[in-house]
């Protein structure tokens, strides 16, 4: 068992942190977070009202948004928990846009998506709700953390949640841009991986986006009525990466830190086609 009880916070500035998953408000990865920032940070929920895994960044358009008070959550921990009939981006969006109407005094100074429940790896990233509602603080100017958890893993959310709660402040330190030391970055977009088994003497580690691929990917099934239908699953490929991705640091037992952006640019094809 891993002694998460001897860790003291380091004492840093007092922010107001945001928190959203794709998992659903009720899920133990969000309350586990809440439970572990309260002490320190002023909190608030804004969380699809259920189970909205691989949503990725999709946001609703043509349905009503319907926002209640979570009472469990606002009743146990004396925070505004707000549940949200929508996506993970949708639940950031709205709660920025629609509920605080991005008034200054109100902003989030921090998004953190999760904690998930299963890892959010590699390519996997592109069909993630939990980098999705992360994403979409950076778009809206914030500071957002992606937080996951590979699934059965022989250690608790609660870990997992005083871990990131301890390390926000180097997370979010020293923003040099390093191919120009002059410029500081804005602000920071960061995924996050906890392994299923923790190595001994595990690390933090800085690494790049790997490669997620799933044998049988999809299941062939056919219904009482004789239609044939499908269902995602698969096993996962670990094959392929090399040891500075996340992919291959998770395996090994580390926690990876993978920093994110938007711009999808290709720029040597840019450069080649357009001599930019």
């Amino acid at each position: 068992m891993y002694n998460w009880y001897v860790i003291v916070c380091k004492k840093g500035e007092i922010m107001r942190i945001l928190i959203s998953n794709d998992d659903g408000i009720q899920s133990r990865g969000i309350e586990a977070l809440v439970k572990a920032l309260c002490p320190d940070h002023e909190v608030i929920v804004a969380a699809p009202a259920g189970q909205q895994s691989a949503k990725a960044h999709a946001i609703t358009v043509r349905d009503r948004l319907y926002v209640e008070h979570y009472q469990p959550l606002e009743a146990q921990y004396g925070i505004q928990a707000f549940s949200i009939t929508g996506t993970p981006a949708d639940t950031v969006k709205l709660y920025i846009e629609g509920i605080i109407r991005r008034e200054k005094a109100l902003l989030p100074d921090l998004v953190i998506s999760g904690i998930n429940d299963g890892s959010n790896l590699g390519t996997d990233i592109l069909y993630s709700g939990t980098v999705g509602a992360a994403t979409e603080g950076f778009v809206q100017g914030l500071d957002s953390l992606a937080v996951s958890l590979e699934y059965n893993a022989g250690y608790a959310f609660d870990f997992v949640a005083k871990c990131v709660a301890y390390k926000l402040p180097e997370l979010l330190a020293d923003r040099v841009d390093k191919s120009d030391k002059s410029v500081k970055q804005d602000r920071l977009l960061l995924n996050i991986n906890f392994p299923q088994t923790l190595a001994p003497d595990y690390k933090w580690v800085w690494c790049r986006q790997g490669v997620r691929d799933y044998c049988n990917a999809y299941e062939r099934q056919q219904a009482e009525d004789g239609r044939i239908f499908y269902t995602v699953g698969g096993t996962p490929l670990v094959t392929g990466n090399s040891d500075d991705t996340d992919v291959a640091v998770t395996c090994r037992g580390d926690i990876a830190i993978t920093p994110l952006k938007l711009d999808k640019t290709d720029f040597s094809v840019l450069q080649s086609r357009a001599g930019v």
